[in-house]
């Protein structure tokens, strides 16, 4: 996947305040894997998807919902890798 070129703005709250969420999950659902309880990391999955809508619909903001999007792409990647090695 290409490098994205949306970055967060540091200087405005709700970016800090979702960025902080966003590490959240990102960190959980890796635990998640770790601990090999895929239907946990799936509600991590689900949660991040949440996040995309509120920063689409709620906030209005296309640069949030442009970087919670690329977080759901990470974690369905994760998902597949976490798929393919329980099928090994």
């Amino acid at each position: 996947m290409a490098n994205s070129t949306v970055q967060f703005d540091l200087t405005n709250p709700q970016h800090v305040a979702m960025r902080k969420l966003m590490a959240d999950i990102y960190a959980r659902h890796c635990e998640a894997h770790s601990q090999g309880l895929p239907l946990m990391a799936l509600r991590y999955l689900g949660m991040a998807q949440g996040l995309e809508k509120v920063a689409l619909y709620v906030l209005a903001d296309h640069t949030l919902t442009q970087l919670c999007f690329e977080l759901t792409c990470s974690l369905h990647g994760m998902d597949s890798i976490a798929r393919i090695e329980v099928a090994a």
